[in-house]
């Protein structure tokens, strides 16, 4: 066991634990440290708190005064905050950024499995930088999404509602294909519930596929910790008309997959993501949404959702 890591487990043990637990996917994550500021949750964190006392993930805090560049070879760079290392049987996430300096300011050492890890957070990279919380994204969506690709979910590029007769709609899309412009025209037009327009969690139980929210939002900043039961999917693309196609189940897995945010560090991980959504199409249809972006487009869908 590293050294930093044996120090930081002992010193915490000789503490009173203060811990801090949310629910994300129908997932819960605690989060446990020596002290309140260690497990300090952020405001889109908050509103996703829930306590359990056996939590799916465990995440321990702690604070050294410096945190080092690893000198081993990284086996992926996310061309963003975070670069990820391998130690025997642990993954290691580095994260970086010129506002904290050349060297880590946090470093994430997760097991294999990604149930349980170890947090560190650098003070002298930090140290101008408060209030600092140590979930803070992505780190929340890095536990979460690594533990899902063991094929019990996918996190999805989509924006997810609630309408109050029709129940859950799912429109997926990348960046600029409409998702944030769909949840303003359903709020202006319906008030639904809106879980995210930005990332959705798919899950299976008992052959029906839910959504939760999640509190990784998009521009249009809804986030809400609730879950659907959905009867389709909808691939999001813009048009002068609103129309329905079909997808074949073979076009569909591509179209949802490439709209997913698996670990593509993990060949298991991509292959496990990879047959979680043919299962999940197994259970519901998936379409292409050609929409206009106006009132016409809620029309359309919750006409097409007293058909299914």
């Amino acid at each position: 066991m590293p050294a930093e890591m044996a120090s930081a487990i002992g010193n915490l043990r000789l503490l009173p634990l203060q811990e801090a637990c949310v629910r994300i996917g129908g997932l819960s994550l605690a989060l446990s440290g020596a002290s309140s500021d260690e497990v300090r949750l952020s405001r889109e964190l908050q509103a996703f708190q829930n306590f359990d006392e056996n939590p799916d993930i465990e995440i321990e805090v702690e604070w050294v005064d410096q945190l080092q560049r690893l000198r081993s070879a990284p086996v992926f760079d996310s061309g963003a905050l975070w670069t990820l290392f391998l130690d025997g049987p642990e993954y290691i996430f580095d994260f970086t950024s010129a506002a904290f300096g050349f060297l880590p300011y946090k470093r994430l050492r997760a097991r294999s499995g990604f149930r349980k890890a170890h947090l560190i957070l650098s003070r002298e990279a930090l140290r101008n930088h408060q209030p600092v919380f140590p979930l803070e994204y992505p780190t929340d969506e890095l536990m979460i999404t690594n533990y899902l690709a063991s094929g019990v979910g996918v996190e999805v590029h989509g924006c997810g509602l609630v309408d109050s007769d029709t129940g859950g709609h799912l429109f997926l899309g990348h960046s600029g294909s409409g998702k944030s412009t769909t949840a303003r025209i359903w709020e202006t037009f319906r008030s639904p519930k809106i879980l995210s327009d930005d990332r959705i969690i798919l899950r299976l139980h008992d052959g029906e596929l839910w959504m939760y929210g999640t509190p990784w939002h998009g521009e249009a900043a809804f986030a809400l910790p609730g879950k659907a039961k959905l009867n389709r999917i909808q691939i999001l693309r813009h048009g002068s008309q609103n129309r329905f196609t079909a997808l074949p189940q073979a076009r569909a897995v591509g179209e949802v997959f490439a709209r997913c945010f698996p670990p593509f560090h993990s060949q298991t991980g991509l292959e496990r993501t990879l047959e979680f959504i043919k299962r999940a199409l197994d259970f519901v249809p998936c379409y292409e949404f050609e929409f206009r972006p106006d009132r016409s487009s809620v029309a359309a869908v919750l006409g097409s959702a007293n058909h299914d």
